[in-house]
């Protein structure tokens, strides 16, 4: 352990400690006070011919006890089960049965022994005392008894011999193993809870982790294309060529249009953002998130490029926008939208001015979205954009609202110039006659994503 660092302990593990500094003292106490205590009983209640009168009797089993008592030092071992066996038994043949039945050292030497060690080591030394015991029992009654001769034979002697050792040896036995039970069942339990708690937290991370990247990529949707256009429509307000009055009233009016439309964007995330909070009562609702997009709406978002850059944009889809919506369900069609979004996004960014052609062929199982465009045109022509514009998280932004639907991603330059986005969105097979309503359950890809906060 390093320097500086304190360890506290709880009260009790120093009182298990205490215990262990002084279980050796204890039981050596407990040996001889249990024996003198048998020894005063049998004299009290008459029976003095079970305790043999001899001092050297009482001398050598109290001794026998002593060593008994030490041999605790080493009572995680089975060496210290044998040894207490063997010194008690040789305290009976000594003392007689009856007055050093009861020794609380021994007992607790094989409580330990079957509650640390190995079953069948148990089984072993255990069943080995238990025959011992039994045959010292009836060993020691035939010395005591010498005025009767048979009665060693008599099946009472070897039935209160066997009752005797089942009860001091087999008692501590049974009571360690069911210990060992109770521990194993303990730590399970506890390495269980450990490993649900850590499941947890890996859990929870991975779910803020996965929060944390879908409320940046909504907020990268939400603002990126506005501002860019914001910033667009400034630098063309600047421009030379451009400086007319009337050409700045209506630069100006559109910065304002793009500004509300970016500031509509917020209040819809964070109502959104609110509604989807599951501990807030009365806010949450499954299904359709609130402001959701979908793909009936990128015929404006087509407009507005067209409005805003100043360039050709082709729309061609087949089917209709909304039997495409219809068919993609809210997930899908949100994520068609932010796709489509996002590239022209780009084009406005990276080829201001260029021709752009956007086509979605649905064919009732998968949707392949290609929006491609054309090679800038002369600089001077379209509106100028300003350097160092992308934040660079398109791209990865949708290829991970694809992936997250079983989709995927194609982009790349074209031949002859240009650039080209290809999407490929699978989707369930379904009827154009299904209802909207039925189409905000949650799909098996539905239920993998978090809600979705949109602009």
């Amino acid at each position: 352990m390093s320097e500086g660092v304190t360890v506290r302990h709880g009260s009790t593990v120093r009182v298990a400690r205490a215990l262990s500094r002084t279980i050796v003292p204890a039981a050596v106490c407990a040996n001889v006070g249990c024996y003198l205590l048998g020894v005063i009983v049998l004299r009290e209640l008459g029976l003095d011919s079970a305790v043999p009168a001899d001092a050297w009797r009482m001398v050598s089993v109290i001794a026998l006890m002593g060593v008994q008592g030490m041999w605790l030092l080493w009572r995680r071992s089975a060496s210290c089960a044998i040894a207490s066996l063997v010194l008690w038994t040789a305290a009976i043949l000594v003392g007689g049965s009856v007055a050093v039945a009861v020794q609380p050292g021994m007992m607790l030497a094989l409580f330990t022994l079957a509650a640390e060690a190995h079953r069948l080591t148990v089984v072993l030394i255990a069943g080995t005392g238990l025959l011992s015991t039994m045959s010292t029992f009836g060993v020691t009654h035939l010395l005591l008894d010498v005025g009767h001769p048979g009665a060693w034979a008599r099946p009472a002697v070897w039935i209160a011999a066997g009752a005797g050792a089942l009860a001091t040896v087999g008692t501590p036995t049974v009571l360690g193993g069911w210990y060992a039970q109770l521990r194993a069942r303990a730590e399970r339990i506890a390495d269980l809870a450990q490993r649900a708690a850590a499941g947890e937290a890996v859990r929870t991370a991975e779910a803020v982790a996965a929060e944390r990247r879908t409320l940046a990529q909504e907020l990268h949707d939400t603002s990126s294309a506005h501002l860019a256009a914001v910033l667009a429509l400034a630098a063309a307000a600047q421009s030379g060529p451009l400086r007319t009055e009337s050409r700045h009233r209506v630069l100006i009016e559109q910065i304002r249009d793009e500004g509300e439309q970016l500031y509509l964007g917020f209040e819809r995330m964070l109502g959104a953002m609110r509604q989807g909070d599951r501990t807030q009562p009365d806010t949450h609702q499954p299904g359709h998130q609130p402001g959701q997009r979908s793909a009936t709406e990128i015929g404006p978002l087509v407009a507005e490029h067209r409005r805003i850059g100043g360039a050709t944009v082709v729309l061609v889809c087949e089917p209709s926008l909304e039997e495409i919506d219809l068919r993609l369900g809210p997930v899908r069609s949100h994520i068609a939208y932010r796709v489509t979004q996002e590239a022209l996004n780009n084009v406005r960014k990276h080829a201001p001015g260029a021709a752009v052609s956007v086509t979605l062929e649905e064919d009732g199982a998968s949707l392949l979205l290609t929006i491609a465009n054309e090679a800038p045109p002369a600089r001077g022509s379209g509106i100028p954009v300003p350097a160092r514009l992308s934040l660079g998280y398109g791209l990865d932004g949708m290829r991970d609202r694809l992936l997250a639907a079983g989709g995927s991603l194609r982009t790349g330059p074209r031949h002859g110039g240009g650039w080209s986005v290809n999407a490929l969105l699978p989707h369930p097979s379904r009827g154009s006659a299904v209802l909207r309503a039925d189409e905000s359950a949650a799909t098996g890809y539905a239920a993998s994503l978090p809600p979705e906060a949109v602009a």
